[in-house]
């Protein structure tokens, strides 16, 4: 008898959030909504640290990611159950944890004081589908006289998986003064394949909740009810 298929997963991009690690915060919101503990895997071998909650609906779940190494972490929104059960999840999540809007992500490329932790954090950040505004900033980060941002962007390129980075970063590869940045390049060629495996959660767009001038304004609001939630 043949074996019934497995559900479909779905999945929103990462919502990167503000601080470097937000396991606490993140848990103080699942307690709020009665989300169940579901496991965590400890970080190693470039792999982040990730813990799972199923929502109240089960067969949705959040995903907490940490990468120690970026400097950065983000949350997720699984389901098994379709796309439709993830938007009120996604919607509270922003509301809660107010992360960085995309625009956000792309005025940290622009302006922002360290311009390596603003392309990691775009780069983890952005859309699934290839997005007009963060191409054209990470090319340019790509070709900065600064080899540290020539090096993020590769690194920021190479985490949205999309395609269109092969020909850069094979450009790159032959042509960049730094035979460290072309040894990095190279790899990242090979690499931007994987990012992309079969059979991974079809991705679900979720637009942001808010502007990036009111994220910023509510942030340290929402902070301190979570704060105050776990006294």
């Amino acid at each position: 008898m043949k074996k019934p298929a497995a559900p479909r997963p779905y999945r929103t991009r990462r919502f990167v959030l503000r601080m470097s690690r937000a396991q606490g915060e993140v848990a103080a919101v699942a307690r709020r909504h009665g989300w169940s503990y579901v496991g965590e895997r400890l970080a190693g071998a470039r792999k982040p640290h990730v813990m799972i909650m199923e929502t109240a609906l089960p067969g949705v779940s959040v995903w907490y990611w940490e990468f120690s190494d970026n400097r950065l972490c983000a949350v997720t929104v699984d389901s098994i159950l379709g796309p439709e059960p993830i938007g009120p999840v996604a919607t509270l999540l922003q509301a809660e944890l107010v992360p960085f809007m995309l625009t956000e992500l792309l005025e940290g490329i622009d302006s922002g004081s360290d311009p390596v932790l603003g392309l990691s954090r775009a780069g983890f950040g952005a859309p699934d589908e290839a997005d007009p505004a963060f191409l054209y900033r990470f090319s340019a980060a790509a070709r900065a006289s600064d080899p540290a941002v020539r090096n993020a962007a590769i690194k920021a390129m190479t985490q949205t998986g999309w395609p269109q980075w092969g020909p850069v970063f094979e450009e790159i590869a032959r042509t960049d003064d730094k035979p460290e940045l072309r040894e990095i390049a190279g790899r990242a060629i090979r690499v931007l394949p994987m990012m992309r495996p079969e059979g991974r959660p079809t991705p679900v767009s979720i637009p942001d909740l808010m502007s990036s001038h009111r994220a910023k304004v509510l942030h340290p609001t929402a902070m301190q009810l979570l704060a105050e939630a776990t006294d």
